[in-house]
């Protein structure tokens, strides 16, 4: 990890957001990426993060069930959710206090940018 960079996970399905996510954000920080939640569950254990980006809707648990498995075990990781429906679509998945900070998508760069990082772009 490079010093005084945050190192990030980023969970989706899809390998091509992945890379995406990746070019974005490696300029602002560490990323590492899982293709899957059962697969950032075992990326979880390699580091110390501050903070991991998960895709609601994926193959197999969806981005809820991470989160939740990311608050008991992880409980300072920052948890920043990112779907295509609204945050009131996706609320009955969504226990109160599991999302620490909500994208909806399209995203603006910018924004996914501050939410890791903390600071503008």
């Amino acid at each position: 990890m490079t010093e005084g960079r945050k190192l990030v996970l980023v969970v989706d399905d899809d390998p091509d957001v992945l890379r995406s996510f990746m070019r974005l954000l490696g300029e602002y920080a560490d990323v590492k990426v899982a293709l899957g939640a059962e697969a950032a569950l075992k990326v979880l254990e390699q580091g110390e993060f501050s903070s991991v980006v998960v895709d609601f809707n994926m193959t197999g648990p969806n981005g809820a069930w991470l989160l939740r498995q990311v608050r008991d075990r992880y409980p300072n990781i920052e948890r920043i959710l990112l779907s295509g429906s609204s945050y009131s679509e996706l609320s009955h998945h969504l226990d109160p206090g599991l999302v620490d900070r909500f994208l909806e998508k399209p995203l603006e760069v910018e924004d996914l940018i501050e939410a890791v990082t903390g600071e503008e772009p």
